[in-house]
């Protein structure tokens, strides 16, 4: 109980430690919360894009960033939450029960819960494949719920997709409950990474060996990645339902999300929580320019400066801004966090 309550002292005094850092991110917070009444719709849509870019991408990099498990298919668990959450706002549309219908936040949640709850379950069979064959693997995983869905269409509506109805909420509420959803999904990852479980994860992710050698259960704390990364992002996949009002396999499981989603962590800086973030920005901001200067062309130039960003910074804007400014805090967990051998082996 005293461990407990010292980590979470830590993980607070690590959070506020930098006051800079946290005035310029709650005035972008609230600057955010402007957007969907001081604009018009369609640059309101791009800014909703840009923070479920940024969910997609902080949720990934707990896997894959932090416990070095590369999943490329991670969209299952973002094609699933988001069906959820649409089955759980307009249930009578897929044939079920009347008595479930839910408010929006319910069905967010819901569809987060469900997807958290299938990495788990899956999580064992799956981790029994490691290096490319677990990525090959989880790539399969998206393209059989894909094909599921895609095939029972009395439930997902199939090609002709699958109409969401969220109620009375307008999308400027549905905008701030994406906004909020963000700020605690990046606050939660923060206080994953620099607690025990996400210095086991780093040490998994450098030597699997050598941290079972050490009594960390790779198991477990791959597990514990696994579930976190995909409720996040079955979270993502509800909102981006209830915000667009459509759902299509073919669009919500696309390899086009997934592919994103790691550009936005190549972009920013991978095994950073502000990696993301500033990756998204810079992700949905090019996209946005581009499509409206090099039209057909946005896709091959975007390609090309990933590539140059690849070799040129691996460690993305964020690695670039740190090499300038000093501020490591994000790479270095505080030493109090360290799992004993005696702790990671008995649980």
């Amino acid at each position: 109980m005293a461990g407990s309550e010292h980590e979470r002292g830590s993980f607070i005094r690590t959070m506020l430690g930098n006051r800079r850092r946290v005035a310029i991110a709650i005035v972008t917070v609230l600057a955010f919360a402007t957007i969907p009444f001081v604009t018009e719709r369609w640059l309101t849509q791009v800014f909703f894009t840009m923070l479920v870019f940024v969910i997609l991408g902080v949720s990934w990099d707990i896997i894959g960033g932090y416990a070095g498990q590369i999943s490329l298919g991670h969209v299952a668990f973002f094609g699933f939450g988001a069906y959820v959450s649409a089955w759980l706002t307009t249930p009578t549309r897929a044939g079920f029960p009347e008595s479930i219908q839910s408010p929006v936040i319910v069905a967010v949640l819901g569809g987060a819960i469900v997807a958290g709850l299938l990495a788990l379950v899956i999580g064992p069979v799956i981790f029994r494949l490691t290096g490319h064959y677990f990525a090959i693997g989880t790539l399969a995983l998206a393209a059989i719920i894909e094909l599921i869905l895609s095939n029972e269409r009395s439930v997902s509506g199939g090609s002709s997709g699958y109409f969401v109805d969220s109620g009375s909420a307008e999308y400027q509420q549905l905008f701030l409950l994406t906004l909020a959803v963000t700020v605690v999904t990046v606050i939660v990852s923060y206080y994953v990474v620099t607690s025990r479980w996400g210095l086991a994860m780093r040490a998994i992710h450098d030597d699997e060996t050598a941290a079972s050698s050490l009594g960390i259960n790779p198991l477990k704390y791959k597990l514990i990645a696994f579930g976190i990364g995909s409720s996040m992002a079955g979270m993502a996949g509800g909102l981006y339902a209830q915000y667009t009002g459509y759902l299509n396999p073919a669009d919500v499981l696309g390899l086009h999300w997934m592919v994103e989603a790691l550009v936005v962590v190549v972009l920013g800086g991978m095994g950073t929580i502000t990696g993301p973030i500033l990756g998204a920005g810079l992700f949905v901001g090019l996209d946005w320019i581009l499509g409206e200067v090099a039209s057909g062309y946005s896709t091959a130039i975007e390609g090309l400066l990933i590539i140059l960003f690849m070799i040129y910074m691996p460690k993305g804007i964020y690695g670039l801004i740190t090499s300038r400014t000093g501020d490591t805090s994000e790479e270095d967990p505080p030493s109090e966090t360290v799992p004993t051998p005696d702790e990671s082996a008995t649980d």
